[in-house]
């Protein structure tokens, strides 16, 4: 068994990594925390909004946190492929904003005549800026 595998990560609006290798991968799928160690077994899953991380074989930083907004992950032979609708890594996030979007949330969550298509939208908004908002302030 190989003590490392291959990451790419990818967005629509960026490539985050290609092929970096990783001992691990940490991700939240629909089905709850998904950790990826070199030889896990093929497979393709859905992710969900929530954090991840990684571990870089090299690098000086060997731990990564960043976000993500839905997408897949698929695991083929020791390579993960990540596709997401967004992503943001730990130093990209502006938690001032962040505070903002779970203000403006809850304030319409304080509404009245809500239909459930705006609840989706407000607590999914909710849920990213809470989010964003732990992984900018881990160390």
């Amino acid at each position: 068994m190989s003590a490392s595998m291959q990451l790419s990560i990818f967005a629509p609006d960026r490539t985050l990594l290609v092929d970096e290798e990783v001992t691990e991968v940490t991700l939240y799928g629909s089905e709850g925390q998904i950790e990826i160690l070199p030889g896990h077994s093929d497979f393709l899953g859905t992710l969900e909004t929530g954090m991840f991380s990684f571990n870089s074989k090299t690098g000086t930083e060997a731990r990564n946190f960043g976000v993500i907004s839905t997408g897949f992950v698929e695991v083929d032979s020791n390579k993960v492929t990540v596709v997401a609708e967004t992503l943001e890594m730990r130093d990209e996030i502006d938690l001032e904003r962040a505070v903002q979007a779970q203000r403006v949330a809850e304030e319409a969550f304080r509404k009245e005549g809500f239909d459930m298509h705006q609840f989706r939208k407000y607590e999914l908004k909710l849920q990213r800026a809470l989010i964003r908002q732990q992984v900018a302030k881990m160390k």
